[in-house]
């Protein structure tokens, strides 16, 4: 009797289940490609390959799915059993709520498993399989990145406008602005991003064309014709220099110019420093992060001897200039008394020497703040798909309960309910991510906040719905408001008109 009952109750929660997972992951899905559309329609590529690369990135859906899913099938399983007496009668033959709920939750309990094996073997080959498609994708289509009439930073170093993109690739460009930035990221033989200091430039050219170079693809060979070339030289010299030199002013008929986009075509493999991570499994993700947290270890190791060796030669310096005086106990040479071209070379000196320390300590500082954000999201990212295995049961034991109380089935106020709960949920989740991602919360506790804070709410359902409250009762929390202040409200009998 008891398996026949278990086998009925999985069988009309798996029907429901497939059905709902559907149609939400066709939902997300749908709303994912919608999103992603615009950069790659129109750009000359066919649609299986945008259809294939759509997918792979957008698979993760799953996991917000999955819980979802589980959620809203809970809810119209056990309303149903409830508005159709078959909860009462199961309860009436001695079956407590949690036995009910045994068998499904069996079943829940091994979805979760396999929602995080999904995320710990599927979602790395997914993100690898994207990066590989993108990776042909830049390597045969530069241009595609670029949109017509908009500024666009892609290209790292390099600000640029196009007005008009034409071609089979669309390769062929009209009316070009492109702007050179004053500090370029590169990367070193090491695989470590480094700014390298340059001369800005301004190029404006009528037509050009825009290809990959045949002999290296980590270089577009951009190709301009009729156009003017702007450079300024402001490094190493003064404010004063730099107001009284003249830009460098080149007009030419045709220029091949060169850019380096090793940084973009990483960002399209594995080999991306900032997000190779998701590419991992869990033991190699937590081996990432031993390695990252010795990286920064010595990292703040090295600051620290910098800054105290340069505090120890500054301190130095003051003291032997402190000691140079004459027998009036004055300094033995003061700046007016230098040479005035010594004196401006001192200056300058000294104002480049002002401006380097102040650049390695912004350096220093924007560096601190990316390895904490680095740091912040591949320990994010190890925990959350354990969080998100978690919220499989947790959702389950908000849905099943809640059906069990509200006693409706059908796809009305079960899908009210869950829509409500999963945004709450997602509102908690993604501003506690987007707190750790920023470093003002720890990675562990943003992975978890949300099921920190859904767990008891699930474990008072559960206690309700098993004693049969009526949680959502309206007058049992008002009746005994009106009770109390129907005390103090107390009317005299009014008297019979014909004795007024």
């Amino acid at each position: 009797m008891i398996k026949k009952l278990d086998s009925y109750i999985l069988k009309t929660f798996i029907g429901p289940f497939f059905f709902i997972f559907s149609i939400l992951f066709f939902i997300f899905i749908v709303q994912f490609a919608w999103q992603q559309m615009d950069k790659y329609v129109g750009k000359g590529l066919d649609w299986l390959t945008i259809g294939e690369l759509i997918f792979y990135m957008g698979i993760n859906v799953i996991q917000l799915v999955l819980p979802l899913t589980i959620l809203l099938g809970s809810i119209m399983t056990f309303g149903g059993f409830g508005e159709r007496y078959e909860l009462a009668a199961m309860k009436a033959s001695g079956l407590s709520l949690v036995r009910i709920l045994r068998s499904v939750f069996v079943l829940v309990v091994f979805l979760s498993v396999g929602l995080y094996l999904f995320g710990d073997y599927m979602m790395p080959y997914s993100q690898r399989k994207a990066r590989q498609i993108m990776y042909t994708i830049v390597k045969s289509r530069p241009a595609m990145q670029i949109s017509e009439g908009i500024f666009i930073n892609t290209i790292p170093g390099y600000s640029m406008k196009v007005n008009r993109v034409e071609g089979e690739n669309n390769e062929k460009l009209t009316d070009i602005f492109i702007h050179q930035q004053l500090v370029k990221m590169i990367r070193d033989e090491n695989g470590h991003e480094q700014a390298v200091d340059q001369d800005p430039m301004t190029i404006i050219a009528q037509k050009g064309s825009l290809k990959t170079d045949s002999v290296n693809p980590r270089f577009l060979k951009l190709e301009l014709f009729d156009g003017i070339a702007y450079t300024e030289e402001v490094f190493g010299k003064n404010f004063e220099q730099r107001k009284r030199q003249n830009n460098e002013t080149t007009k030419f008929d045709t220029l091949n110019f060169y850019i380096d986009i090793s940084l973009l075509v990483d960002k399209t493999t594995d080999q991306d420093p900032g997000n190779h991570y998701k590419n991992l499994q869990a033991k190699d993700l937590k081996l990432l992060i031993d390695s990252v947290k010795l990286a920064n270890q010595e990292f703040y190791t090295r600051s620290a001897e910098n800054n105290y060796l340069n505090a120890i030669y500054y301190d130095q310096q003051m003291k032997d200039l402190s000691e140079q005086k004459n027998a009036d106990n004055q300094p033995s040479i003061t700046l007016d008394k230098v040479n005035p071209d010594r004196r401006d070379l001192n200056l300058n000196n000294a104002i480049i020497s002002i401006e380097r320390d102040i650049n390695n300590n912004h350096f220093n500082i924007e560096e601190d703040k990316s390895r904490k954000k680095f740091m912040s999201r591949i320990t994010l990212h190890y925990h959350r798909n354990w969080s998100y295995a978690v919220t499989c049961i947790i959702f389950f034991f908000i849905g099943a309960p809640l059906g069990a109380i509200v006693k409706k089935g059908g796809v009305g106020m079960p899908v009210i309910i869950s829509i409500i709960v999963f945004i709450l949920y997602f509102i908690v989740n993604l501003t506690a991510e987007n707190m750790a991602k920023n470093g003002t919360m720890h990675p562990f506790l943003a992975a978890w906040a949300a099921n920190f804070l859904f767990f008891p709410f699930s474990i008072l359902l559960l206690l309700k719905a098993n004693n049969d409250s009526g949680l959502f009762d309206l007058s049992k929390y008002t009746d005994p408001l009106i009770k109390f202040f129907g005390k103090f409200n107390k009317k005299r009998p009014t008297e019979h008109s014909r004795y007024q």
